[in-house]
C-alpha cells in the first residue's frame, strides 16, 4: 500500500536514504552526525510543507520510500514560478525490488509537485535508476560538476 509518510517516520526514511547512500558507495560522504541533521531537517521541511514522502508498505513495514521537495534556490528562486520540484529518497529494500515500487512511489512524488505548480522537476538519477527516470519523461540536463 503505497501513502504519505507521517513525521513520526522520518527516522525510517533516514535508515532507508543511508542504505540508499550505503548502496551507491557514497556513504563516506556523509557527516558523522548526518542522520540526525537530516532528521532535523526533513522534520522542518514538513512543518513548511515544502516536503513529503510517500512510502510503500509490506506486510505491515515500509520497504520503499521516495520523497518530494519543494526548492528556491539560486538561480531558481529568481525564476518564475520561483520554485522547482525535486525528487529524492527513491528507495526500495533489496528483496522488494523488479515489482514496480520505484515507479509508482516516483509518480505519486510527481503528482503532489504538480500540485504545487512547478514546471520543473529535477532528481539525481543512480545508474540502476536512469532508465527508470527516462522512460518517464526525464531528460539530461546542462548541468557539470568539478570534484576538488
Amino acid at each position: 500500500m503505497i501513502r504519505q509518510a507521517i513525521a513520526e517516520e522520518i527516522k525510517t526514511i533516514v535508515e532507508l536514504k543511508i542504505k540508499m547512500f550505503e548502496e551507491a558507495g557514497i556513504k563516506h560522504y556523509l557527516k558523522a552526525d548526518a542522520s540526525a541533521e537530516i532528521h532535523a531537517t526533513y522534520g522542518e521541511m514538513y512543518r513548511n510543507l515544502l516536503a513529503i514522502h510517500f512510502v510503500l508498505e509490506e506486510e505491515g513495514r515500509i520497504v520503499a520510500c521516495a520523497g518530494a521537495f519543494l526548492k528556491s534556490d539560486i538561480p531558481y528562486c529568481f525564476y518564475e514560478p520561483d520554485r522547482y520540484g525535486f525528487i529524492g529518497d527513491v528507495y526500495v529494500m533489496p528483496e522488494y525490488r523488479n515489482r514496480g515500487y520505484a515507479r509508482r512511489l516516483t509518480e505519486e512524488a510527481i503528482s503532489w509537485l504538480q500540485a504545487g505548480e512547478v514546471k520543473t522537476i529535477r532528481l539525481l538519477a543512480s545508474p540502476d535508476g536512469r532508465h527508470l527516470y527516462e522512460t518517464m519523461g526525464f531528460k539530461p540536463t546542462h548541468e557539470m560538476e568539478l570534484k576538488l
